[in-house]
């Protein structure tokens, strides 16, 4: 397989669509602020590492990819369906010169629009692993699956109500995704657990992802919901099962681990950006959960 790799850093999958534009074989079906949808993944243009602005549903039809999210390497094969909230961070793209498959960008707001009462199954799934993969099912009663059901169906229709339908097509499809994980685990897990800790935690998030300085308190979080610390910690573990230090930390590894693999700013610069009193507390943060200093650590992704 080939690596693919970026001469622009990119801060999210929007500010990519010029360059996946550019590739010759990728058809975009729809493309808007809320919602990408593409399809013939073979000519993926060159990118390194980027935080996604999206919720992502990839279908692999054939050949197989390889790729980095946070740090973990994932691999995907044909026949398989790959899923992951947004606000992640995925880099270091190879895939096989046969690759092809399909693609769906859903934006936070969509979705909650789309899943409305069932968007706490797909938060909880997904915040508690940042990704699913799950094998592609043998169509049944003339469905395709996922994906496919979706851009086919768009594809041909003519209606006047075209775009109405295809948020309708994407809220079948979503649903069949949270029955799928509903089916894998027990059902028990995904039942409501209230809808306010739901709201609370996912505007926790929504706060968290937007900010520059994200190691702050969990009381100044807390305050921007006007919550108390202890009650935000208890809405975030009956949630997630993870701690809001927990989720402070993942999402400013994230932005670490791309400043680092995307930018030419030196630790102390990417320690100010930050919010880090000094670069030796910086680089300490770093250690502790990157097992390296900011430099070595840049060094060691750049030459593998």
């Amino acid at each position: 397989m080939e690596e693919k790799t970026n001469t622009l850093p990119l801060t999210a999958l929007s500010e990519g669509i010029s360059a996946l534009k550019e590739a010759e074989n990728i058809r975009f079906i729809y493309n808007d602020d809320e919602l990408i949808v593409a399809d013939a993944l073979r000519d993926i243009p060159d990118f390194r590492t980027y935080k996604m602005a999206f919720n992502v549903i990839v279908q692999c039809r054939r050949g197989e990819a390889q790729f980095e999210l946070g740090n973990e390497a994932i691999n995907f094969y044909a026949g398989q369906i790959f899923i992951s909230h947004s606000h992640v961070t995925i880099g270091r793209i190879m895939v096989s010169p046969d690759f092809d498959g399909s693609v769906i960008c859903i934006s936070d707001q969509l979705l909650k629009t789309i899943l409305q009462a069932q968007l706490g199954i797909w938060n909880r799934a997904l915040y508690q692993r940042h990704y699913l993969i799950f094998e592609h099912e043998e169509q049944t009663e003339g469905r395709d699956e996922v994906g496919e059901m979706v851009i086919e169906n768009f594809r041909r229709s003519t209606s006047p109500f075209k775009q109405d339908i295809l948020v309708c097509l994407l809220r079948v499809a979503c649903l069949m995704i949270c029955e799928r994980i509903m089916n894998q685990e027990h059902a028990e897990t995904y039942k409501v657990k209230g809808a306010r800790m739901d709201v609370l935690f996912q505007r926790f998030l929504e706060n968290l992802s937007r900010r520059k300085v994200k190691k702050v308190s969990v009381a100044e979080y807390a305050s921007e919901l006007c919550i108390t610390p202890k009650y935000l910690s208890t809405i975030c573990r009956k949630v997630s099962g993870k701690s809001p230090v927990e989720w402070i930390s993942e999402y400013v590894i994230q932005d670490i681990t791309f400043y680092l693999l995307t930018t030419d700013l030196s630790a102390k610069e990417i320690a100010t950006k930050m919010g880090f009193p000094n670069s030796s507390f910086f680089g300490k943060y770093v250690r502790e959960h990157l097992g390296l200093s900011p430099t070595a650590y840049r060094q060691t992704k750049k030459s593998e």
